[in-house]
């Protein structure tokens, strides 16, 4: 089941309305049984392995908690990690692997490339692990309750498209008990309404008419190749943005509230505030579990080594293939020259005084500051976009050309 389908759309009334006639003590019982049957609807056999994720990390919690500190802590944290990293890799980059050279694998007539990827598991997949990240650096407790965490991680609304949730936002959500709210309810369905409409009349139609202009940018002029870089980075946008309306939406209805997963990036006028604009949960996720572990330390050269890090994680996120790999790494080297310009207090102080030399007092110093950083971000944005929205490296060079 999909958001943008009848049946979901006959599946979420009928969840709410029991929600709120079912007893505060059993709806927990109720959001677990509408989420394996959400899930299982598109393929059952993957709930195995939702259940599984689900098992170990609710087992290794609460096994770090009776151990306390010490090597067998670690050892629980690291099967953790291998139980939730293993089958995501596995499943996202077995594709991106069997087509590197370094990388061949096939069974008969079967190929890496042909798995198929379990809807969700980039979401649930960080959710559980977080989760028991912060178990081991002692910020929470571990659940006690398999049930509750169960509907944690598996809260249909965000299960397939995020946003990616943190324990202490959600779990304490799941034990408060909702009341009917009709204001709050109306909330929910206009945002549901604006992401059906960004997802269906915006990020649908741009997928119709981007797509062949990109894959053959030669046979078209370069205003109309420069207005579909800039149709796949706006539809790739309302895509993701689209589906987090509808989830934040159908859960405001149930009466949780989820995190706001994106807030206005094309207004952004750096590469970094961008990224904290984008896919804010996901960024967040990486900034604190990979990017402050590394960067902690006081040498200059860990928050370079954090930053490339941290860039190419997230594009590999997004899409496990080389051209979001080169993308992450020129985000990264684009970041490094953003604090280091920034860095530059002389170099600033010299604009400031020649363009107040030309009669531009402050405010327009300001205003043409962010407005020059604006176009910069939007070139690179072109730039990056032409490397993951184009078929191919042959087709990328075409469009730079």
């Amino acid at each position: 089941m999909i958001f943008h389908s009848f049946d979901y759309l006959l599946f979420l009334p009928l969840v709410a309305l029991l929600y709120y006639l079912v007893p505060h003590r059993w709806r927990w019982v109720l959001l677990l049984a509408a989420s394996n049957i959400f899930y299982g609807s598109w393929r059952i056999e993957f709930l195995a392995l939702l259940w599984f994720t689900t098992l170990v990390d609710y087992l290794a919690a609460r096994g770090m908690m009776r151990v306390g500190q010490g090597p067998r802590r670690k050892w629980l944290l690291g099967i953790s990690m291998l139980c939730n990293l293993g089958p995501l890799c596995f499943f996202k980059y077995s594709a991106l692997l069997s087509g590197t050279t370094f990388y061949e694998m096939r069974i008969g007539a079967f190929s890496m490339a042909d798995v198929i990827l379990p809807l969700g598991i980039s979401f649930y997949t960080f959710q559980t692990l977080g989760y028991t990240i912060d178990v081991y650096r002692g910020k929470r407790a571990a659940e006690t309750h398999l049930g509750i965490f169960g509907v944690y991680v598996m809260y249909f609304p965000q299960l397939l498209a995020g946003p990616i949730e943190r324990p202490y936002k959600l779990l304490p959500q799941l034990r408060v008990k909702q009341v009917f709210e009709l204001r709050r309810t109306a909330v929910g369905c206009s945002l549901i309404l604006v992401g059906y409409f960004k997802k269906l009349v915006i990020a649908d139609r741009l997928g119709l008419m981007v797509p062949p202009i990109l894959a053959a940018p030669e046979a078209h002029t370069p205003l109309t190749v420069t207005l579909a870089s800039l149709g796949a980075l706006y539809r790739y946008y309302a895509d993701l943005s689209g589906y987090a309306d509808i989830a934040i939406g159908s859960s405001l209805i149930i009466g949780i509230a989820l995190t706001k997963n994106f807030n206005r990036p094309f207004a952004a006028v750096s590469m970094g505030e961008y990224w904290q604009r984008w896919h804010i949960t996901v960024t967040q996720w990486f900034r604190d579990y990979v990017y402050i572990p590394i960067a902690k330390s006081s040498k200059v050269w860990s928050r370079f080594v954090a930053t490339i890090l941290t860039t190419l994680l997230i594009s590999l996120w997004h899409g496990a293939n080389s051209a979001w790999l080169v993308a992450g790494l020129v985000a990264g080297l684009l970041m490094i020259a953003e604090g280091a310009v920034r860095r530059q207090r002389k170099l600033l102080g010299r604009s400031t005084a020649a363009l107040a030399h030309v009669g531009i007092g402050e405010r327009g110093a300001r205003f043409a500051g962010r407005t020059s950083n604006r176009i910069v971000l939007w070139l690179f944005l072109l730039f990056l976009g032409s490397i993951v929205n184009a078929p191919g490296w042959e087709q990328t060079f075409a469009i730079w050309h």
